[in-house]
């Protein structure tokens, strides 16, 4: 039987490994820390003994490979799914405002949950409608040069809407201040959430921890068909024959007993990599720097936005929604677990050196401010940074991502950080690990 070995358990790495079991090809999965899921895990908190994710994630309904992956494991009971797009947004002054898209024929849904936002003035939303029905003959390509902010800027997007509006969807989706990010991937991503029907913009919220929404579910499948599955083993060389991968080191051993690999790391550890294995021949590098695994000048190691989460800890949670986004504040969404609370800064670079005392006060600040939750009110609290969260959708960055073939035969490249054509989300490295897999298949097909 075929068989891949796939480096790297996160979510491209783990749904690599279950397309390819789910079509009968044998894989061998490693992963180097002690645990699977990558960036999108969940764990016990000793005190309060409740399961907390690393990161709080929110899906889309237009994450269409996430949710074949999701059924593929026969793990949708784990989700909730809107059935349309509803958003209950807060300001500083603890007015609410709800987007709602409305229960019509799409798009009139969307367009009239629009029209009844009410932090917007009518010039606002007709001035925001105009630019999503000019999203059809938009060519994104034109824009890689332009930032978000700018290329709102000059479709007569005014502070306010950009506050109450495009900065929830653009900083959310891309982990970056509109001011960084390349216009080029806001335009597709719009594109795909307005235009793709009502469905697509409406969000699906995990019921339970990361892990138990997607990890242990991909583990149990690939356990089911004997698959091979190892944690805390670190990569350490490559051995290149014939422009292909032969072996690989670790340090629990030696592994030969495949006919392709998939890499599905960080960026900056296919570098490592590539700094102990240049390509053995100056004629298999054209176009590319010294990479055996491909990439554009420069290399493969992206620069990235971190995140900053808080879980905490009531005395009596008030909250009543599932979830709030808050207008111009340095918290950009709230979600509610029950007893527990959890705050979410993307793009999170100026807080995230802060010490766990600046942090709570900040954070504690903020959450009297828009939700009347005091200081008091908190009786604990645990902060997780993720200081390597994303890369940035800049132009620089997107010009570097590569595509999932390398310059070796048997090696192949996913992760979210990979040319997908989507930012760095949950649906960006599914979809790479997708598509690695079926290269893989379209190279066994070969023999």
């Amino acid at each position: 039987m075929k068989k891949c070995l796939i480096v790297g358990g996160g979510l491209a790495g783990l749904s690599a490994a279950v397309f390819l079991a789910s079509k009968n090809i044998q894989v061998h999965l490693i992963e180097a820390s002690p645990k699977f899921g990558g960036r999108a895990y969940s764990f016990l908190d000793d005190k309060s003994g409740d399961e907390i994710d690393n990161g709080q994630h929110l899906l889309l309904g237009c994450y269409y490979e996430t949710i074949k992956f999701i059924k593929l494991l026969g793990a949708e009971d784990q989700f909730y799914f809107q059935k349309r797009l509803e958003i209950n947004f807060v300001d500083q002054h603890k007015k609410e405002f709800h987007l709602k898209a409305i229960k019509l024929p799409y798009p009139f849904g969307l367009l009239a949950g629009l029209l009844s936002y009410r932090a917007l003035s009518l010039l606002d939303k007709i001035k925001i409608k105009t630019l999503i029905s000019t999203l059809l003959f938009t060519d994104s390509n034109k824009y890689s040069d332009v930032s978000v902010l700018d290329w709102l800027k000059k479709n007569g997007q005014n502070e306010r809407s950009i506050k109450a509006f495009w900065e929830v969807i653009g900083v959310g989706a891309l982990n970056s201040h509109l001011k960084d990010a390349s216009a080029k991937m806001f335009i597709d991503i719009l594109k795909v959430i307005f235009l793709k029907g009502s469905d697509a913009s409406a969000m699906i919220i995990p019921k339970v921890g990361l892990s138990k929404a997607f990890v242990e579910p991909a583990l149990n499948f690939l356990q089911s068909s004997k698959n091979e599955l190892s944690h805390s083993e670190k990569l350490l060389e490559i051995s290149i024959a014939q422009n292909k991968a032969i072996a690989v080191g670790t340090d629990k051993g030696i592994i030969n007993d495949f006919d392709a690999i998939i890499f599905a790391i960080p960026s900056y550890a296919i570098s490592k990599i590539i700094e102990k294995k240049p390509i053995p021949s100056p004629s298999q590098r054209e176009g590319y720097n010294d990479s055996p695994f491909g990439g554009k000048e420069g290399g493969l190691d992206l620069s990235t936005s971190s995140i900053l989460t808080l879980h905490l800890w009531l005395k009596e949670n008030k909250m009543k929604k599932p979830f709030y986004a808050l207008l111009n504040s340095p918290i950009h969404w709230v979600f509610n677990h029950g007893n527990y609370i959890t705050t979410v800064t993307s793009s999170a670079d100026e807080f995230i050196e802060k010490s766990q005392e600046e942090l709570f006060s900040i954070v504690s600040e903020e959450l009297q401010k828009y939700l009347d939750i005091k200081k008091e009110d908190i009786s604990d609290y645990k902060i997780i940074k993720e200081k390597r969260a994303t890369f940035i959708p800049n132009k620089e960055n997107l010009l570097k991502r590569p595509s999932v073939k390398t310059n070796l035969e048997n090696v192949f490249l996913a992760g979210d950080w990979t040319n997908t054509g989507l930012p760095a989300t949950i649906e960006g490295a599914i979809k790479s690990g997708v598509t690695a897999a079926e290269e893989v298949q379209k190279y066994f097909s070969t023999w």
